[in-house]
């Protein structure tokens, strides 16, 4: 109940000189059924002496604190709740079947407490404001912005070749003992470092592009059937590649400590990037009346996703299977049908570049810091380049699928053959002039059952 004549204690008294609340708005405040706890709790939240005049002011003349019915007072008394708390809950506004459903709920009398902003007020700790970080180390915007490479500055752009730390603290921050690991699997800059990742970062975040409004889906005109059974699956083959590298890359992305955060933002984007892939060449399927092909034997995705090691991994779909894949996305565009499919092609094929220089900038620089790795690399891509060939032997649907594209109709389809097989032999180039420039000569260790794409 109100109590008019409440007297005020030493420690409200001290607390409301502190906060500049005169003496008789105390009065008035404990006169409306404020315990000194909760009063004290108000000043202490930032409540100033106007704000505390204003509320007593809209209150009701004669407003009392309600007494608990028997009922509650009960429930209190079983739940552990003093009769005092359930007093200024309800002063505060708490309903009774509200307080009771809190104590059926578990809610303890201390989480109460806290929850009104009652007990003792926490003493400030500003120990935080004076860790030992690099203090007054200015980043500052490039031409291009402020981007990862510019706040790449004293010590938070130092690289460690081994990351300490299993758990997410970011690269410069002052570690907390005890705090509990992550679980991550890669902690040495040689297994994932690219020097190129944070560029890649930023122009992948400058390029996105957005399939629904962007591809002028409109300029799609009837084709012929055999056509339009030929893009559908060739969309087919590649929306399935990029969910396969979608899923694979996902995997590795929580492997990485957070010592190494450029490659895990540019990761990423590869991630969002392929979904972008699948996302609009299952459009492209759909969106002229025909419909999603056969799945792909799935032979050369198997030596991706059984990767033991993030190199391994990299190499094989970033360097072998997304050259094959950039030299598709050429092609494509050089014989798209109408502008969609070419606009679709150019946005892909900037996207698959980047996730090339990627694999390429990790594998030299894995190999300049490790160079006892290259037999080991050079093993890998004997795996990968075997089952790419296992594929080839098995996949006529695809491979049939781009000869009538590219020729323009299944009566020039030995036409069509002839540029599908110019398409393989150039992505194999690419492939290793790509090894070449990473420090690792493969002309002579190339699979036997690749090499006649450079026979004709």
């Amino acid at each position: 109940m109100a109590n008019d004549t409440a007297t005020i204690n030493e420690a409200l008294r001290a607390k409301a000189q502190e906060k500049a609340w005169p003496v008789g708005l105390v009065q008035q405040a404990l006169a409306a059924g404020a315990t000194p706890e909760q009063i004290i709790g108000y000043m202490e939240q930032g409540v100033t002496a106007e704000q505390a005049r204003q509320f007593l002011a809209s209150q009701p003349p004669g407003a009392a604190a309600p007494e608990p019915s028997e009922a509650l007072q009960a429930k209190a008394e079983a739940a552990g709740w003093p009769l005092d708390l359930i007093r200024r809950a309800l002063a505060m506004g708490g309903a009774e079947e509200d307080l009771i459903r809190y104590m059926d709920m578990g809610v303890t009398a201390e989480q109460a407490e806290q929850f009104m902003g009652g007990g003792q007020p926490q003493e400030l700790d500003l120990s935080w404001m004076y860790v030992p970080t690099e203090w007054n180390t200015r980043a500052r915007p490039t031409k291009h912005g402020l981007t990862l490479q510019a706040i790449n500055v004293g010590k938070y752009g130092e690289v460690p070749d081994v990351w300490e730390f299993q758990t997410e603290m970011p690269r410069g921050a002052v570690p907390i003992a005890g705090t509990e690991g992550m679980g991550y699997s890669i902690f040495h800059k040689q297994e994932v470092w690219s020097d190129a990742c944070a560029a890649l970062y930023e122009e992948a975040i400058q390029r996105r592009w957005r399939p629904a409004t962007d591809v002028p889906w409109t300029s799609i005109e009837p084709l012929p059937d055999d056509l339009e059974r030929a893009i559908c699956q060739v969309s087919t083959h590649l929306s399935e590649k990029a969910q396969v590298e979608a899923d694979i890359i996902g995997r590795w992305e929580p492997e990485i400590s957070y010592g190494y955060h450029e490659v895990k933002l540019y990761l990423a984007t590869v991630v969002f990037e392929d979904a972008r892939a699948v996302e609009v060449f299952r459009k492209r399927a759909l969106s002229n009346g025909g419909g999603l092909g056969l799945q792909a034997p799935g032979w050369s995705y198997r030596s991706v996703i059984d990767s033991r090691n993030f190199t391994e991994m990299s190499t094989i779909q970033f360097v072998l299977q997304d050259s094959l894949t950039l030299a598709q996305y050429q092609y494509g565009e050089k014989y798209a049908q109408n502008a969609a499919e070419r606009y679709i092609f150019a946005r892909a094929m900037q996207d698959k570049a980047r996730h090339i220089a990627y694999g390429i900038t990790h594998l030299k620089y894995a190999l300049l810091h490790r160079p006892e790795r290259r037999e080991e690399i050079q093993r890998y891509l004997d795996k990968g380049e075997g089952m790419l060939v296992m594929d080839d032997k098995r996949d006529r649907a695809t491979r049939e699928a781009f000869a009538i594209y590219f020729a323009g109709g299944k009566e020039r389809i030995a036409d069509g053959l002839k540029l599908e097989r110019a398409m393989r032999r150039r992505g194999l180039q690419q492939y290793l002039e790509r090894l070449k420039w990473a420090t690792l000569g493969r002309d002579a260790r190339l699979h036997p059952g690749l090499r006649p794409a450079f026979e004709e």
